[in-house]
């Protein structure tokens, strides 16, 4: 297993349409049964895509394994650095790809990182704790959905 990254350029829109729409299904799914399709507004029609693409202060890499594209992080660099999406093809998921792909980050981009991911995705909470992200906060949108704030120092 081989992980790089590689800039995001405008071929691969429909590859980022897809991924947003399976990596949030198969989130959705895990959490709450066959057939539950959900996730942030835009997602499944491509402006959730669109607005990532568009907005520049957004740095956009995909993850590749083996120079095939299984996934892509998008993230701000600041005080903290701000990671926005961390989406791998379900696929994918299980075979460290995702791991790897957080130690070349924090090899490249040290410093103190933050993310907010919902509160019913257990292997998103799985997933940052085991790569050393310790939960600070909780943020309640409504009485039945709320996310937690994750913070590492790099």
């Amino acid at each position: 297993m081989t992980i790089s990254f590689r800039e995001f350029n405008p071929t691969d829109t429909n590859f980022l349409k897809q991924l947003l729409i399976d990596s949030f299904n198969s989130d959705s799914e895990l959490a709450f049964g066959n057939g539950i399709k959900m996730g942030p507004p835009g997602y499944d029609n491509g402006i959730l895509a669109t607005n990532i693409i568009k907005d520049t202060n957004f740095l956009k890499l995909i993850i590749l394994n083996q120079n095939h594209a299984c996934g892509i992080l998008v993230f701000t660099l600041g005080t903290p650095n701000i990671i926005h999406y961390f989406c791998l093809d379900p696929h994918f998921i299980g075979k460290n790809i995702g791991s790897s792909a957080w130690q070349l980050i924090e090899k490249e981009y040290p410093g103190t990182w933050q993310l907010e991911t919902p509160d019913f995705s257990l292997r998103n909470h799985h997933f940052y704790e085991k790569n050393g992200f310790t939960k600070i906060d909780e943020k309640t949108y409504t009485p039945d959905s709320s996310s937690f704030i994750y913070m590492k120092e790099v």
